[in-house]
């Protein structure tokens, strides 16, 4: 009597799907491509900055001028620009109140320039924009029809805003304010066109200013070229001085 043998048989290997193979091989192939985007992006060289295109309206500053100070600043490619030091740089310079710098696809750069604008000049070597921040430019820039304000430190804002309060009130008889002068005791002396000084001392200034234009027009203006300063420093009235005098303010 004889007995079957059962047949043995080996198991397969396991059968890798194809879309799997294509998923793996796509993977593989992403991260080659990003190691190599990403080591192309880090050279300096790659994407190099090939256009400045400036914005702003100016009367100091010439186009050119911003963009050879742009290049001067760029050290790096497309990505590796860095724009915040360039704006740093721009704002540094005197006659830029602020800018702005942004990338602009592929190879440029988009700058945004707000020129200063003088309204007066402040001790011997600089300016203030009418926010009444000090900003010194080269000596040769300096404009020579501003009028000239001086103070301490500090003390700009406050003498810019005196200086518009007195310019209209003087000017309602005639006389244009050339100087104002803020002394380190806070006295304030105004010169006018032609060289004629107003001392108003450190108190009472508005009342002073109109006992002033109310002289002035009493008699002061027909003789005013000849006239070097008047002070009005006096409770109830004031003295003049003939050109050539010299009086003290403080």
């Amino acid at each position: 009597m004889s007995h079957a043998v059962p047949k043995v048989t080996e198991p397969l290997p396991p059968r890798v799907a194809p879309t799997t193979v294509v998923f793996l091989v796509m993977v593989v192939a992403t991260v080659i491509g990003a190691v190599w985007l990403v080591r192309e992006l880090s050279d300096p060289t790659a994407l190099p900055i090939r256009r400045v295109m400036v914005e702003g309206e100016f009367k100091h500053l010439t186009t050119e001028h911003v963009q050879r100070a742009v290049v001067g600043a760029v050290h790096a490619g497309f990505f590796g620009v860095d724009v915040t030091d360039i704006r740093r740089l721009l704002q540094d310079q005197a006659w830029i109140r602020d800018a702005n710098v942004s990338r602009m696809w592929p190879d440029g750069l988009h700058v945004t320039i707000v020129e200063q604008v003088p309204v007066a000049r402040w001790g011997d070597y600089g300016l203030l924009n009418e926010r009444a921040d000090i900003f010194v430019p080269a000596a040769e820039d300096l404009p020579r029809d501003l009028v000239q304000l001086n103070g301490p430190l500090g003390s700009e804002q406050e003498v810019l805003e005196r200086y518009g309060y007195i310019r209209s009130q003087l000017r309602a008889v005639g006389l244009k304010v050339v100087a104002l002068s803020l002394s380190d005791r806070r006295a304030w002396t105004v010169t006018t066109d032609g060289g004629h000084e107003i001392l108003l001392g450190r108190r009472s200034l508005e009342e002073r200013l109109a006992r002033f234009k109310w002289g002035y027009s009493k008699g002061l203006n027909a003789a005013w070229e000849r006239i070097g300063h008047v002070d009005m420093r006096y409770t109830n009235g004031f003295a003049v001085g003939e050109r050539g005098s010299v009086k003290r303010n403080g």
